[in-house]
């Protein structure tokens, strides 16, 4: 059973949530889709148009009680050869983009029937692929969207060939389509509203954007945050937690670097939970760092069972090179686990002095630096690590759903006023009878300027 986080008022219009990926059950992107689409309908009757591999009888099911009713899922289907291009890396984007051709059909059909007073392209969070719904006949809001960001290239060396070729080929890429796609800036500037996921992003893409570009974190909190922890017994090995795909970019060697550099009197255990290509090498490495007997390496369970393991831990720790935010930073502040991070990106966002310590991005040996002091000092001072955990909890409160549903309805709402006085504004200059006299003050105010 699936408990709605919003409450619901009377309808005030019609809104299109436009969500590729849509599950509450699943990965960051799905879930966004689904809180996304929550929000919209707890204001107003809502459509929200998904890709093929969502289940509908799954999202029907989850619909909370009080918003049953209030909101209809749509799949919009692709031919099967489209489906393939979906479901490889590599042609991904060009199946994603047949979709929002296919949805942005839709869209004008269901609008003609009975119209929507605005439209929100809520899911994919990558900016590569912004579509053409700007081109609908409503205001259109594009985003949060991230991914503008590429990776540092001094950190090379961490990796492996094929996957130094990636990021350098990805980091090519992201510069020429943040700076000379028509398509996306195109988007940019004719959305009626766009948001960045980060503060890099607003960097990156602001100036395509005429008006000003919000940053909003596309993802959120949607659990209940765990209670204060008691302080840690200084007598058992300070308990690490990373997650994630194991791929180059996610940069774990910094850690295991970092770990291996630890003084006698520091002791740490450090549980991994992902898998992927980077599995084999960097175990190896970690053996010829000696680090075998302090490491477990665990497949990543699902969203809802990982919390078990941020409760088991006393700091997470984050080394993603290139991550528009980071699901493992959400669960950390949620679970009251102080966060060791790099200061970039989405994180630079979202860890302060008082739920975790940044670290600084440039130099691949100052941050395995910063690394290893910042394990020492939390593993020696536990005073310190309970005030970062009880800080990481009220940094969690910033990030729930609940919190994000005020700020999203009120840009709703603008761009339902705003469509309002454009009609209104175009009907009165297309009707001489309905232009309202100057009031004679006004015209004696005006005369004096």
């Amino acid at each position: 059973m699936v408990f709605s986080i919003y409450s619901k008022t009377e309808s005030k219009g019609r809104a299109l949530i436009l969500a590729f990926s849509c599950d509450p059950h699943q990965s960051m992107e799905e879930r966004n889709g689904w809180n996304r689409a929550l929000q919209a309908a707890s204001n107003y009757q809502t459509v929200v148009l998904c890709g093929p591999h969502c289940d509908q009888s799954i999202l029907e099911k989850s619909i909370p009680e009080d918003l049953k009713g209030r909101i209809q899922f749509i799949i919009v289907p692709l031919a099967p050869k489209i489906l393939k291009q979906i479901d490889r890396e590599i042609s991904f984007y060009r199946g994603y983009r047949k979709w929002t051709v296919e949805a942005k059909r839709l869209a004008v059909r269901l609008h003609e029937k009975e119209p929507f007073d605005f439209a929100h392209l809520a899911t994919l969070c990558g900016f590569r692929e912004p579509g053409t719904f700007y081109e609908l006949p409503m205001p259109f809001i594009l985003g949060p969207i991230g991914g503008t960001s590429g990776f540092p290239l001094s950190y090379l060396r961490y990796g492996n060939l094929v996957g130094g070729l990636f990021e350098v080929s990805r980091n090519i890429i992201n510069y020429f389509q943040r700076n000379h796609s028509r398509r996306i800036s195109n988007a940019l500037a004719n959305s009626a509203v766009v948001l960045a996921a980060n503060s890099s992003t607003q960097k990156h893409l602001s100036k395509f954007v005429p008006n000003s570009m919000p940053v909003m974190l596309e993802t959120g909190i949607d659990y209940e945050l765990s209670p204060p922890r008691d302080l840690r017994d200084p007598s058992r090995p300070l308990r690490i937690l990373w997650t994630g795909r194991l791929r180059m970019w996610k940069g774990l060697p910094l850690l295991l670097y970092a770990m291996s550099k630890l003084p006698p009197d520091v002791r740490v255990n450090l549980r991994v939970l992902g898998e992927g290509r980077c599995s084999e090498s960097w175990k190896r490495l970690a053996g010829k760092l000696k680090l075998d007997d302090c490491i477990e390496w665990l497949d990543r369970p699902s969203y809802r069972e990982s919390m078990e393991h941020y409760h088991w831990a006393d700091v997470f720790a984050f080394t993603s090179l290139r991550d528009t935010s980071g699901t493992g930073l959400l669960e950390s502040l949620a679970a009251g686990v102080p966060i060791i991070g790099l200061d970039h990106q989405g994180a630079a966002d979202m860890i302060t002095d008082n739920c975790g310590i940044k670290i600084s991005v440039g130099s691949p040996k100052k941050s395995i630096d910063e690394f290893t002091r910042a394990l020492i000092r939390l593993s020696r001072d536990a005073t310190e690590l309970h005030r970062l955990s009880l800080g990481a909890t009220e940094r969690a409160k910033n990030y729930q759903w609940t919190e994000y549903s005020n700020p999203m309805l009120r840009i709703y709402n603008s761009c339902i006023q705003s469509q309002s006085s454009i009609i209104r504004d175009r009907a009165t200059s297309s009707d001489p009878s309905r232009v309202t006299a100057v009031p004679k003050q006004h015209e004696q105010h005006e005369g004096a300027l």
